[in-house]
């Protein structure tokens, strides 16, 4: 006769606190709850969570513009840009530079974009126009003072006939007069239709050279050579001084567009005396805009007069970064205006 057992196993389960063997548990700023199988987060008071992380709720980021404002002047009203934004309520206009007044003392890591020079209707000189840069630093600013900020506008579009003119450059100034980052403009071209060095804007401080073309401002200051002949593009401005001018907009050198307002004289674009060739805020230099040269780009150094020579540019402005963790490149905005970000680390 078969003997039939029957065993019985208990199996006993333990559960682990997953709040310490989860070394990608919560975040520092936020409290561990251990549950069957798994763990919750709750963040600290004063912290918001998303997933496992607790971010402080002061995080800033502010994306400045050019508010929609073309030519060679800035802005004239906020209207409704920022409405909802972080630099919301922290923003005036004075003669179409942006006045931000920093909301908290801390690390924030600033963007600024130069403009892009115009172009006119060569085939395919759009594509080759002078290029903005982007500089990138970080900076210790205090909640109180106010930062202000010129967003360089494009150069002008020459529709009928050939130069254009220089991009604005890009500025974010301390107080009154103490430069943290400016971009510089691309220069304005003159029937080209290839891409050229020198039309572009620099890294480094001194405005460049554009293609058989004038030498650019350097120091700070703008773009001031030009010879007597014929119909040169005016200098792009620098942070500290104006670029030069043809005779016919009171300059002493040269026939020729007017050169772009340095920072401290305004930043307004140069004038142009034929179709609204003119240098895009920020000191971008005017073009003559019937043939002639390209206006240099706007910067920390003024990019240089144009040559009136066909396959030929004005010279991209010079740039500044005084932050820290940096990076800098001279051929970045071929897209139009300018641009600043700012974002409290």
């Amino acid at each position: 006769m078969l003997e039939r057992h029957l065993l019985f196993c208990l199996f006993v389960f333990s559960d682990i606190n997953e709040c310490i063997s989860d070394t990608d548990g919560c975040h520092y700023n936020a409290s561990c709850n251990n549950t069957i199988g798994s763990y919750t987060c709750k963040c600290k008071p004063g912290f918001s969570c998303s997933y496992k992380l607790c971010f402080y709720p002061s995080e800033f980021q502010a994306v400045f513009t050019n508010l929609n404002a073309t030519g060679r002047y800035g802005p004239t009203t906020l209207g409704s840009h920022y409405a909802g934004q972080d630099h919301d309520g922290q923003v005036t206009l004075s003669s179409g530079i942006q006045q931000w007044t920093v909301p908290y003392t801390g690390d924030y890591r600033i963007e600024a974009i130069g403009a892009a020079g115009g172009y006119d209707p060569t085939p395919n000189s759009a594509q080759y126009r002078g290029r903005g840069a982007i500089m990138i630093g970080t900076f210790r600013l205090n909640k109180g003072e106010v930062i202000q900020i010129i967003v360089g506008q494009e150069g002008g579009i020459n529709k009928l006939k050939w130069s254009s003119g220089g991009g604005g450059g890009t500025f974010v100034v301390r107080g009154a007069n103490a430069p943290l980052i400016i971009a510089g403009g691309g220069g304005g071209l003159q029937s080209v239709n290839s891409r050229h060095g020198g039309c572009d804007a620099s890294t480094q401080t001194t405005g460049n050279t554009g293609y058989k073309s004038w030498p650019g401002g350097s120091n700070g200051h703008g773009a001031q050579t030009a010879n007597n002949s014929a119909h040169s593009g005016g200098g792009g401005g620098g942070f500290c001084s104006s670029g030069r001018s043809g005779a016919y907009f009171n300059g002493t050198v040269g026939e020729g567009g007017e050169g772009g307002k340095g920072f401290l004289q305004g930043g307004v674009g140069g004038r142009t005396r034929y179709n609204d060739t003119t240098g895009g805020f920020g000191g971008g230099g005017g073009a003559w805009g019937w043939a002639g040269g390209g206006g240099g780009g706007g910067g920390y150094s003024g990019g240089g007069s144009g040559k009136d020579l066909q396959d030929s540019c004005g010279g991209g402005g010079g740039s500044f970064n005084a932050g820290n963790n940096q990076h800098n490149d001279c051929c970045y905005n071929s897209a139009g205006h300018g641009q600043v970000t700012i974002i409290l680390q």
